[in-house]
């Protein structure tokens, strides 16, 4: 599990910031007039939280999918209200830029749906074939001919 974290980190990391990169350079291209305030924060926003969400899930035991399930249902709810405060925070402080703010944040909420079930994915698989390698020889089902 720990080189799948090892992995899933160092991809993040390069995601998140090729999508930083990219939605900036695109806003202050094609849209020069949505350049968002304090734009790092959004992308220094779902890196944390992503973060968490891998480390969370390092620590989920494998032989409970129920659990795992739940924690990942848990975890799309904290991050819908967090940012949801996120965005209240922004336009408690800057009110006229909230709707630049909002839509930047909305882009990169969708990128991080996308992300989140990749990483979900990809760690359900990992789960099924551990548990494939630790079966013994005697648990598979015999077949009578």
């Amino acid at each position: 599990m720990n080189k799948l974290t090892k992995y899933f980190l160092i991809f993040h990391t390069v995601m998140i910031f090729a999508a930083g990169v990219i939605v900036w350079f695109a806003l202050k291209l094609l849209f020069p007039d949505m350049i968002v305030r304090g734009f790092i924060t959004i992308p220094l926003y779902f890196y944390l939280m992503e973060i968490i969400f891998i480390l969370r899930f390092r620590r989920t035991p494998l032989d409970n999918p129920a659990h795992l399930v739940n924690l990942y249902i848990l975890i799309r709810v904290i991050k819908i209200f967090t940012s949801f405060a996120v965005i209240l925070l922004y336009w408690i402080i800057h009110q006229p830029g909230i709707k630049s703010y909002a839509l930047t944040f909305i882009i990169f909420y969708l990128i991080s749906l996308i992300w989140e079930t990749f990483i979900y994915l990809k760690m359900e698989k990992f789960i099924k074939y551990i548990g494939e390698q630790n079966k013994h020889p005697n648990d598979h089902e015999r077949i009578d001919l």
